[in-house]
């Protein structure tokens, strides 16, 4: 795993145009963090105004959910961004989501999401 304190995912949002028309203002952006060998709670979580895209966003530990549960105790994750209607951050039906990334978290390499799904 990668060491304590040292995770810092680099993660740009882009919203696929055509889906432009089904994002209001006060929609909740969630850019979130889950491991790819362990639980399904988001290690690492931003949550951000959907009228703010495209966006940068950088995960790291602090962004926990949990103390227990740091994005430096996993060697991989899978990133994803999620438009939420309600700002509730548990998926809806309705909500636009980006295909999860893979990513190592001792990476440094930039983290490029693109919204281009309904649920």
């Amino acid at each position: 795993a990668a060491t304590p304190n040292a995770v810092a995912l680099n993660i740009s949002v882009k919203l696929d145009p055509k889906l432009a028309a089904k994002v209001q203002p006060a929609d909740t952006l969630f850019v979130f963090a889950r491991a790819v060998d362990g639980p399904p709670m988001p290690l690492a979580v931003a949550r951000l105004k959907a009228s703010g895209l495209p966006a940068k966003v950088t995960l790291t530990d602090a962004m926990a959910m949990t103390p227990a549960m740091t994005l430096s105790k996993f060697s991989k994750v899978r990133v994803t961004a999620r438009i939420s209607k309600t700002g509730n951050a548990m998926p809806q039906a309705g909500d636009l989501e980006s295909a999860p990334v893979e990513v190592a978290t001792d990476s440094h390499a930039p983290i490029a999401l693109t919204i281009d799904k309904v649920d």
